[in-house]
């Protein structure tokens, strides 16, 4: 009888953990989103109910070459309300984006939201996202949304993409 036993190691790709500022993050376009710096992490507050829209986005700009066994990780809690997290990713291949998103209701106490990158379909069809960043060709945008009206209130502790690696031995 042979037994194989399955290790999954991971690899740190890249994080922000906002010890320096909030500098990383911005408001969608005319979206009124309060972008706050904490001691280690951002708040993001809006009303959307009477402001519309609240949308903040970040991009990675590294020379890092992603795969689908990368995961996004984002430590995150809210007041409750439903939080759309919406990446998009751009692969090795060239200039396609490929669009995926997670809709999670978290509440008050810290959680860790895990996103696989490889489940992203591809987006065409028009600028977006590369309009944000002109000159840039960033491998990854991610957006902070409400998914559902009433209050956005959303702290971010820290945002990393992880890679996972499988090892098998055999006995």
């Amino acid at each position: 009888m042979i037994s194989i036993i399955l290790f999954l190691a991971s690899t740190m790709l890249w994080q922000e953990d906002f010890t320096d500022d909030a500098y990383a993050l911005h408001q969608l376009y005319d979206y009124q989103v309060d972008i706050t710096h904490l001691d280690g992490g951002v708040k993001l507050t809006a009303n959307p109910l009477f402001e519309g829209f609240a949308s903040a986005w970040l991009y990675v700009d590294e020379s890092i070459v992603l795969t689908d066994n990368d995961v996004l990780e984002i430590r995150i809690r809210d007041n409750g309300n439903a939080v759309r997290l919406r990446y998009f990713l751009r692969k090795q291949e060239g200039a396609n984006y490929y669009a995926g998103e997670s809709i999670v209701f978290i509440g008050d106490e810290w959680q860790n939201v895990e996103i696989p990158l490889k489940h992203g379909q591809l987006f065409s069809g028009c600028e977006f996202p590369a309009a944000l960043t002109p000159g840039k060709t960033p491998v990854l945008y991610l957006f902070i949304e409400n998914a559902v009206s009433g209050d956005f209130d959303v702290e971010l502790d820290r945002i990393s993409i992880m890679r996972l690696e499988k090892e098998m031995e055999q006995k």
